[in-house]
């Protein structure tokens, strides 16, 4: 058994559909799927991360594949601290007499008993003390911006269980919005248009490939295409076919034309002075949903503001976080205590 002093402190990312670490000194070490394998008789735990992912739709009637994270909240306590506990371990083998201390992204309108459940899990999967972070705030620290000045910075925080809209300053929330809709409701619209208007049927994972390598606004994609194999609907037999872009856009009208009315929502809400920074910088674009080809035209042309999206948008809430677990008090400044 490996033995140390003390372990290497750690930030997490607990999303809806991926779970993030990142290790002091080594940046981004984990980026694995929030999905569990468990035996069905005696909840044995079969498989984690992106082995249990890879048996989505392919088990047994014993076998049952579980989300202990949903729409950004913990659904299952005793599963979210299993996983924890094995990434932990992945990350930190061994014993260790001082345990980590973990900065946690968390949503903004997470609830406090929300919360607990999240810092709780933490602490009994093996944490010394857990620091709490806005995911949306963390991810404005991990695209550079200095979120801790008096200048307001408006955000859309784009991920799998929930969209937030929020205008962040003097690092805490000013104003925000939740849209309780993300990339996975995407991928269940694809399925759901692929088994009406195609009569094929396909698994969440293949709707999730089609999202990535398909899904666009813009005009100039209309005629990608790829194929699609499933089961036909009629008859129940294997069936291929060919799914164009321009035929899945609509997959997404719905997410993206709610987005634009949380924009303005929260925009009536923010003060004069904050809303002139935005009006001069424009917003951030972060999470995995950031990365749909055209979404960011399109919200930029009716709302008339720029975006900015780093390279990996998925990454910016988690590398924040990161930066927070190194230097914690340039985040917990005007953080009461």
């Amino acid at each position: 058994m490996n033995f140390r002093i003390m372990a290497e402190d750690l930030a997490i990312d607990l999303g809806t559909s991926c779970i993030k670490v990142f290790k002091k000194n080594e940046g981004v070490v984990i980026s694995e799927p929030s999905v569990l394998v468990l035996d069905h008789q005696n909840k044995e735990i079969k498989a984690i991360g992106q082995q249990a992912k890879e048996m989505i739709g392919k088990t047994p009637d014993e076998i049952i594949v579980q989300r202990p994270i949903e729409k950004g909240v913990i659904s299952d306590f005793n599963l979210t601290e299993a996983m924890l506990n094995y990434f932990f371990q992945k990350i930190n083998p061994g014993f260790s007499v001082v345990q980590p201390r973990v900065v946690v992204c968390v949503p903004s309108g997470i609830t406090d008993i929300e919360q607990r459940a999240v810092e709780d899990a933490s602490l009994h999967a093996g944490s010394r003390d857990v620091i709490m972070v806005d995911e949306s705030l963390a991810a404005c620290f991990g695209v550079g911006l200095t979120p801790e000045d008096p200048r307001g910075i408006l955000t859309l925080n784009l991920g799998a269980g929930t969209s937030e809209i929020c205008v962040i300053s003097l690092n805490g929330i000013v104003a925000s919005k939740t849209l309780k809709m993300g990339g996975d409701d995407i991928d269940k619209n694809i399925q759901n248009f692929l088994k009406e208007k195609k009569k094929i049927e396909v698994g969440i994972n293949t709707a999730e490939l089609i999202k990535k390598e398909l899904l666009s606004l813009r005009l100039k994609d209309k005629d990608i295409g790829m194929e699609v194999e499933g089961r036909d609907v009629k008859d129940a037999q294997p069936k291929r076919i060919k799914v164009t872009s321009e035929e899945i856009a609509p997959c997404i009208s719905e997410f993206a034309d709610s987005l634009i009315e949380m924009i303005y929502l929260v925009m009536e809400k923010t003060p004069p002075e904050l809303s002139s920074d935005i009006k001069n910088d424009g917003f951030l674009m972060t999470g995995g949903m950031a990365n749909v080809r055209g979404l960011r035209e399109y919200i930029e042309k009716i709302i008339n503001l720029k975006a900015k999206i780093s390279d990996k948008p998925e990454l910016d809430a988690i590398k924040g976080a990161g930066l927070i677990m190194e230097n914690p008090d340039r985040f917990l400044k005007y953080q009461s205590r």
